[in-house]
């Protein structure tokens, strides 16, 4: 049984690299929507000021702007759309990643709980072989004294 602790490292590596990946592209969808915000809050600001005028071309160039500015969020919109689809799996790959590195770690507490055991077991067959020979010993050299003391007894005779 090989020792897992590399690969269970490198898993954690792995998961920390698509996490951070993950961030990057949440980061860079934040910075989407804000410029989609400034935009739609351009295109705001400018229709106020439309309203207020009554110049015609004014008005004239404010739809051109405005259907300049909807061409753009629909771009910005697909852009959305296209981080939004990457996150999702880059999250689901993370995900796998995941499950993958706690099977690793099951198996690897699995084999460290079994050596364990075999370790204790063998350990408690070796207390029980010295306690057996102790026995054995103590009662040879019970044996041995109640000789002596009969031998004695009987050359006291």
């Amino acid at each position: 049984m090989a020792n897992l602790e590399p690969v269970i490292r490198y898993q954690k590596y792995q998961l920390d690299e698509k996490r951070r990946f993950i961030a990057r592209l949440f980061a860079e969808a934040e910075k989407v929507y804000n410029h989609k915000a400034r935009m739609l809050d351009e295109v705001k600001n400018e229709r106020s000021f439309v309203d207020q005028s009554e110049d015609p071309r004014v008005i004239t160039g404010f739809l051109t702007y405005q259907n300049q500015m909807k061409k753009r969020v629909a771009l910005i919109n697909v852009e959305i759309g296209r981080i939004d689809a990457r996150i999702g799996v880059a999250q689901d790959d993370l995900r796998e990643s995941f499950t993958e590195l706690k099977k690793f770690e099951i198996i690897q507490r699995n084999r460290l709980a079994r050596m364990r055991r075999d370790l204790e077991r063998k350990e408690a067959q070796i207390f029980d072989a010295i306690a057996i020979e102790g026995f054995h010993r103590a009662r040879e050299d019970a044996e041995a004294e109640e000789r002596m003391q009969l031998e004695l007894e009987n050359a006291e005779d």
